[in-house]
């Protein structure tokens, strides 16, 4: 299901602390997370196959697999067949050992998914967010659905292992708070400890741009690729980037604010304050101001917001001239744009995704040539291109995001699971 990513991140807490040496309780919870990540990566697995494949006696596998059991984090399965001796039983993930809640709130949308430790669904709901909605009123109404989500999750005597959060804009993912967003325009927005008092469970929240990386990274079809980027295109742009199997979140955790780069002289002014930011060219106003200046009628005026982006999708199926050329030039300048990041990363794997992916798939072939166009050739014939049309990158990121907690931090032996990023 995922890498083993858990475990580095582990480790790499491990040597930035003041704590150098490892004791017991260390060495045991890295074997812990050692038999889950197994069981994780391979599916069903013997006793006797966990010993070999970690090196360790079956007295130590036993001992994990009863703390495991006794906290429903696995559960025994069929026996094994095939083999000289006895078969064994089988061990693997218990998929209704709790609940996971992703949360993605956009500009004119929230939606809240609920599953279950499988990845399973369970429940989801997306409602429609007034423009004119401030902070305070957005995140009462996801609050609202949240609610609604626990309550359905401990009707099915599920217990809530973390809820995420992805919004745009710069995150602070320590303190838990939307420290600044360019194109809503809020600012210093609290929600991890309001949230985590109101509903007793680990709150995490995230850049929607690294969600969608790390829902790539997890989940996607090149899932495990150490060198990605995932460039998330809606009203704003950001970019999630993994490099050698880390995601980049930079001092304060703001990495990936590519959109508010300089790219075109346009002498149009950004939500950030700048001018000829690259959002200004391919952002989603800046595609519906594009579509009105090449006289395409859309179905609304306003230029914030997506009620014009399924016409403007539909148009472009029946290949709507005006609608192609305009995507066209923007996929133009969308590979010129990435070709600085690839330069930059020198990834093997890039995805352009989110709310305008479906659209921008259109003009697949025009981001690749212009991307590859301006890319050095040692670098171009390793890049694989991919524009996402899915709509759950976000959500799957944030589900993995609350999952790796659990594998980082099992709660076994009586141990209380927290939140600490």
């Amino acid at each position: 299901m995922f890498s083993d990513f858990s475990i580095k991140k582990y480790f790499l807490v491990k040597e930035n602390a003041v704590k150098q040496r490892y004791d017991q309780s260390d060495i045991r919870r890295l074997n812990v997370i050692s038999v889950l990540n197994q069981l994780r990566l391979n599916g069903a697995m013997s006793r006797a196959n966990l010993s070999v494949r970690l090196g360790l006696t079956r007295a130590t596998i036993s001992n994990i697999v009863t703390d495991l059991m006794q906290a429903s984090l696995i559960s025994e399965t069929v026996y094994a067949e095939g083999g000289a001796g006895r078969p064994g039983i089988l061990l693997n993930l218990n998929p209704d050992a709790g609940c996971m809640i992703a949360v993605e709130i956009d500009l004119d949308r929230i939606w809240v998914v609920l599953t279950n430790v499988g990845q399973g669904c369970i429940w989801r709901e997306d409602v429609s967010l007034p423009l004119e909605y401030g902070a305070d009123e957005s995140l009462e109404l996801a609050a609202g659905r949240v609610a609604r989500a626990l309550e359905i999750g401990a009707l099915r005597g599920l217990s809530c292992f973390g809820i995420c959060v992805a919004w745009s804009g710069l995150v602070d993912g320590i303190g838990g708070q939307l420290a600044y967003g360019p194109i809503s325009g809020w600012e210093q927005v609290a929600l991890k400890r309001d949230w985590e008092l109101r509903f007793e469970v680990p709150v995490h929240v995230e850049n929607e741009a690294h969600a969608g990386a790390i829902g790539a990274y997890h989940f996607g079809l090149n899932r495990g690729v150490d060198n990605l980027i995932y460039l998330s295109l809606g009203v704003g742009l950001a970019a999630g980037v993994f490099v050698n199997g880390a995601l980049m979140r930079g001092d304060q955790g703001y990495a990936g604010q590519v959109g508010h780069t300089f790219f075109a002289a346009n002498q149009i002014t950004c939500g950030c304050g700048k001018e000829g930011c690259w959002v200004t060219e391919i952002g989603a106003t800046a595609i519906h101001r594009k579509l009105l200046a090449a006289n395409v009628i859309l179905p609304v005026e306003a230029s914030v917001g997506f009620d014009w982006l399924e016409c403007v999708h539909e148009q472009a199926l029946v290949h709507d001239a005006k609608v192609l050329q305009v995507l066209k030039a923007v996929g133009r300048q969308l590979g010129e744009g990435l070709a600085r990041l690839v330069q930059t990363f020198n990834p093997s794997v890039v995805i352009v995704g989110g709310r305008l992916g479906k659209l921008m798939q259109r003009v697949e072939p025009t981001i690749k040539e212009a991307l590859l166009a301006e890319v050095l050739p040692c670098m171009a014939e390793r890049i694989d291109l991919r524009v996402s049309d899915s709509d759950e990158d976000q959500r799957m990121g944030c589900l993995a995001t609350v999952y790796d907690a659990i594998m980082q931090n099992p709660p076994i032996g009586g141990e209380t699971h927290r939140s600490d990023s």
